[in-house]
């Protein structure tokens, strides 16, 4: 399944840039796929350097993967291509996705049958879920901006403003798709429509509804760990705006004199 930014441009008619591709496969097969595409297109592992694939420094101070369990590939100088300079291979475990499935996902000529983009209720669902309770059992804060950013993209393109009618209530269109959303998703979508995104008051929603659905598995999970932040740098920039206001200071104190 095509993913991120091609997904927004080739499904859902987002004019986004198109950045590094995401390859969603079954678990079992990311290792092959990702293999496959190395020798076919030749990329090769990732070794660093590429910022938007790592934890921003003031969120984790060793800066960890965003994508903790794809596959990161990055061209060499043998590829046939001009770009992208990174490929992105991840599990569907990870968006929460069952590509074995059809029905949430469509096919585009001219590409083959068997390569698939989600379907916007999909993407969504998708989406919402890795920014609210991830499957990896971690928030992370470079990769929940991107998601959301996404969101942006098709609230301004696909979906498309005002989402409410005069009287408050919401437009037919949109409460047709928050209905085709999973029960568990709804109060986030509902808040980000509204300007109200909370993904600690869409959580404790989520597992709400788990709870009236009887799903006390799902509802009783242990809550996502999060970055631990890192005041780090911002103390050192404290510090160093100190050091020069105080030179300035003296400086001036001096010439005074």
């Amino acid at each position: 399944m095509i993913y991120g930014e091609d997904a927004l441009a080739y499904a859902h008619f987002v004019p986004t840039m198109q950045f590094d591709p995401h390859i969603v496969v079954a678990d079992a097969n990311k290792d092959a796929a990702a293999a496959l595409i190395a020798r076919k297109l030749h990329f090769k592992p990732h070794t660093g350097g590429q910022k938007h694939c790592h934890e921003s420094i003031f969120a984790d101070a060793n800066l960890p993967l965003v994508y903790p369990y794809s596959a990161h590939l990055e061209i060499t100088p043998a590829s046939p291509l001009d770009g992208p300079h990174m490929i992105l291979v991840h599990p569907q475990s990870f968006f929460n996705l069952a590509l074995d499935d059809h029905s949430p996902s469509i096919s585009l000529p001219p590409f083959p049958d068997n390569i698939r983009f989600p379907t916007l209720t999909a993407f969504l669902d998708s989406i919402y879920e890795t920014i609210v309770d991830p499957s990896s059992g971690h928030r992370s804060r470079r990769g929940a901006e991107s998601l959301i950013t996404w969101v942006s993209y098709l609230f301004d393109y696909t979906i498309r403003r005002p989402f409410f009618l005069p009287n408050g209530d919401l437009k037919p269109g949109i409460a047709e798709l928050k209905s085709s959303l999973r029960p568990e998703n709804q109060p986030a979508f509902d808040q980000d429509i509204r300007d109200k995104f909370s993904a600690d008051e869409a959580f404790q929603m989520r597992r709400e509804v788990f709870r009236q659905m009887g799903r006390l598995d799902l509802a009783n999970r242990p809550p996502p760990t999060r970055v631990p932040g890192n005041q780090a740098p911002l103390e050192q920039l404290r510090a160093l705006k100190a050091a020069r206001e105080s030179t300035a200071n003296g400086g001036d104190s001096s010439a005074s004199v």
